[in-house]
């Protein structure tokens, strides 16, 4: 029942010349892009410092990340005290958010000594504003967060001659393969492997985008074997599917419930069924839902939250009476139209469920076996390839 923590003891000793990168390595860098590095490094000035260094600052400074179920600080703790990761430069530090423009981005990148860089996109931390903007995933051409990821690899890019990996957890993770699918031509043959870590899909504009399409080959899509946020959206086919100790897929979501031995990640033998269900009704309710559905369904929720004065959902859990009632007035004052809108995509859902479920019990029946729900149908539905310009350097943000 070993885990990343039990990794950095296994492997602490050794440098990346010594015992080359892994996919746990990836997965421990992706953990830390969550550390809060704030009056700790910041883009253009104090930009880069040891890990160690690193470590010794944030633990000086009191920093408490326990609100996050993924806490980075234990895993930081660890690392600091290795040769492996303790003497990794940690530099270009950028953590930006905007409430009124709906993103929240985070990113770091790490040179690890053997020629290469790391560059870690932090996923969704319990802010309103940046599960929104995942919510916006599903029908925007692009997200502010996005567009800075492009951004950021392409700044980094140019400040170095290293070979490059690009990585995250969660929303981390698409971040990781939006940046690398639309970074600038000159970078794209340097990058030597794409991560996500459970992240989530693209909505159809991305995967039918040329661009999107030639990064596949160099992504791993790293998953628990019960993943409820690497199924979301629209995704890679070929998975990597690991064995998590956490019961539910909730928990499997968090990186230290997932198992490595000395060598990697403990593989599971296939995905759950419960994943595989939740995946394929999730990408057919998604066709069925035109883009400005989608689009109204996220606000009228997000805005439902946010007129209660809650930033993070935190706040909401501190004092769940409080918001609750106050999430409870907001909706009261909802038009008919925006309640017509809400239960219809939520009626939608459930009716597509059932009818997932319907047709896997039909093909068992007809099959007399069971069927492999890990294998997809290759419908695919013609959209738009158009991708909006990238318009903002991450400087102007």
């Amino acid at each position: 029942m070993s885990n990343i923590l039990d990794y950095t003891e296994w492997r602490g000793d050794l440098n990346f010349r010594e015992r080359p990168f892994n996919d746990v390595d990836n997965l421990i860098l992706s953990e830390l892009a969550y550390i809060d590095l704030r009056s700790i490094l910041r883009y253009g000035e104090q930009d880069s410092m040891l890990l160690s260094e690193v470590y010794h600052k944030y633990a000086e400074m009191g920093k408490n990340q326990s609100y996050l179920v993924n806490n980075p600080t234990p895993l930081l703790e660890k690392c600091a005290g290795t040769v492996r990761f303790g003497n990794l430069i940690v530099k270009d530090y950028v953590d930006l958010q905007s409430q009124g423009n709906q993103f929240q981005f985070a990113a770091m990148t790490f040179e690890l000594g053997d020629g290469t860089i790391y560059v870690a996109y932090r996923g969704t931390d319990n802010s309103l504003v940046g599960w929104r903007e995942d919510m916006n995933f599903s029908f925007m051409e692009s997200t502010p967060a996005q567009l800075c990821a492009a951004d950021y690899l392409d700044m980094e890019a140019e400040k170095t001659d290293s070979m490059i990996r690009v990585g995250g957890h969660s929303k981390g993770g698409n971040l990781a393969m939006f940046a690398a699918a639309f970074c600038a031509d000159e970078n794209k043959d340097r990058i030597l492997k794409v991560y996500s870590n459970d992240g989530p899909g693209f909505n159809e504009l991305i995967v039918e985008n040329e661009s999107y399409k030639h990064i596949l080959e160099k992504v791993d899509l790293i998953i628990p074997e019960g993943s409820l946020i690497g199924v979301l959206l629209f995704n890679k086919q070929e998975k990597q599917i690991v064995q998590s100790n956490a019961k539910g897929g909730a928990g499997q979501h968090n990186p230290y419930s997932w198992l490595v031995g000395k060598f990697g990640f403990v593989q599971a033998e296939k995905q759950s069924s419960s994943s595989v269900l939740l995946d394929r009704t999730l990408d057919e309710w998604l066709k069925r839902l035109d883009r400005d559905k989608k689009r109204r369904f996220v606000d009228i929720v997000f805005d439902t939250l946010e007129a209660t004065g809650a930033k993070t959902f935190s706040q909401i859990n501190s004092d769940k009476w409080t918001y609750y009632n106050a999430i409870a007035k907001a909706a009261m004052k909802l038009a008919p139209d925006q309640v017509g809108t809400v239960l219809a995509v939520l009626g939608q859902l459930l009716s597509v469920g059932k009818e997932v479920i319907m047709n896997e019990r039909k093909a068992t029946k007809q099959s007399g076996k069971s069927v492999d729900l890990s294998e997809k149908p290759g419908e695919e539905t013609p959209v738009s390839t158009e991708l909006t310009k990238r318009k903002e350097h991450i400087a102007d943000v």
